[in-house]
């Protein structure tokens, strides 16, 4: 039976948290292998580790179920500097979600987690680099405001996008 969206929770991960630690060290697992990346076995050990020392946070997608939690989604970000405004920024790392739960809103919803945990830092814009081919996170992404571009990019493009806090949610130029 598909889960309903209050089944879902979001929250910030708990390095402190064994299960929490799991969680991420596995979710990682899964976008490296959906992303065709291979991990070493040494980071499959310490990348939850490292991401709890890191200036990074993760929040975590899980399905609440009577008995426990079941993680399928995560959006790993950090805290940069923006010299030109002399502000931080919220820079999305990755953003990963389980294939089964996926066109159901979730990115969204981490999305604006991960924008509420921005302006409570006092942070003045969120930033992320999208690939090119990636037509589903472009998509998602501009839809959400990032200031991404549509159509055909060249093969292997990187894009950068960025988006005024103050604007989450708000497509530029009211496109999608």
């Amino acid at each position: 039976m598909p889960e309903t969206p209050q089944d879902i929770r979001i929250r910030e991960a708990d390095f402190d948290d064994a299960d929490d630690l799991d969680a991420v060290r596995r979710l990682v697992e899964a976008f490296a292998d959906v992303s065709e990346v291979e991990l070493t076995p040494t980071v499959r050990d310490t990348v939850a580790p490292f991401l709890g020392r890191a200036a990074a946070f993760v929040l975590l997608a899980e399905v609440i179920e009577p008995d426990r939690r079941r993680p399928i989604g995560m959006l790993i970000a950090q805290r940069i500097i923006a010299s030109f405004r002399a502000c931080e920024r919220i820079n999305i790392h990755d953003l990963y979600i389980a294939a089964e739960h996926r066109g159901r809103g979730l990115g969204r919803r981490m999305l604006d987690a991960c924008a509420d945990r921005g302006r409570a830092l006092g942070c003045c814009d969120l930033t992320l680099e999208v690939a090119g081919d990636n037509h589903v996170a472009r998509r998602l992404y501009r839809r959400y405001g990032f200031d991404l571009p549509e159509g055909d990019v060249p093969d292997g493009a990187v894009l950068y996008g960025k988006c005024p806090i103050d604007r989450v949610g708000t497509p530029p130029n009211g496109g999608g």
